[in-house]
């Protein structure tokens, strides 16, 4: 996971997002509304207004997806630190390395789920022009895309605590059973002739 998030974050800082809006120049600005208008003039301008809008609202997410790199690329660089830091731990047998993974999972969880939220909020404007398209299943989709962040990462926090727990010295009390005994053996005497 954690090569996974440093690929993710080199494509994510390789992606021209503000070279990708100035290319944006697919629709014209409509001008004003033809109140005075034939019916058809009246339902092309609708026609390209929605153009225009849907330029306009693309063109602003992906300066915010640009402006939102460094948020981006400073939370992929804790968290490709901290999985390294933990790899390391592990590496070595260090027991608390498994808290350093621990730590790395519930940070990486968080961060996604904060990262999720700020794409739909972003998102916000594109789903307004589409409102039938997309009105209740952007929900659901945020729903989805959370609920699955959390199942996966509460699964690997299950075996990162089995592993944790069965990697524990076993200790056994001493009882009855596990006394060593150390039998002394009759020395030995030499063969009677």
């Amino acid at each position: 996971m954690v090569t996974f998030g440093v690929i993710g974050a080199i494509v994510m800082a390789l992606i021209p997002f503000e070279f990708i809006a100035s290319e944006f120049d697919w629709a014209e600005d409509p001008g004003e509304y033809p109140e005075n208008g034939t019916q058809q003039e009246q339902q092309e301008w609708n026609e390209q207004k929605e153009l225009w809008d849907l330029q306009q609202v693309t063109y602003n997410l992906m300066i915010d997806l640009e402006e939102e790199k460094p948020v981006q690329l400073a939370l992929s660089s804790v968290l490709t630190l901290a999985g390294i830091i933990a790899i390391i731990q592990l590496a070595q047998q260090k027991f608390n390395g498994f808290a350093l993974a621990f730590v790395w999972l519930v940070l990486t969880l968080l961060s996604k789920i904060f990262m999720t939220i700020r794409y739909n909020e972003m998102m916000n404007d594109i789903n307004a022009l589409f409102p039938d398209e997309t009105g209740q299943q952007m929900g659901y989709q945020t729903l989805y895309s959370l609920g699955g962040e959390v199942m996966c990462n509460t699964i690997l926090i299950a075996l990162l605590i089995t592993c944790a727990a069965n990697s524990r010295p076993k200790t056994i009390e001493d009882s009855g059973f596990h006394l060593h005994h150390h039998l002394t053996k009759a020395p030995e005497q030499p063969p009677k002739d």
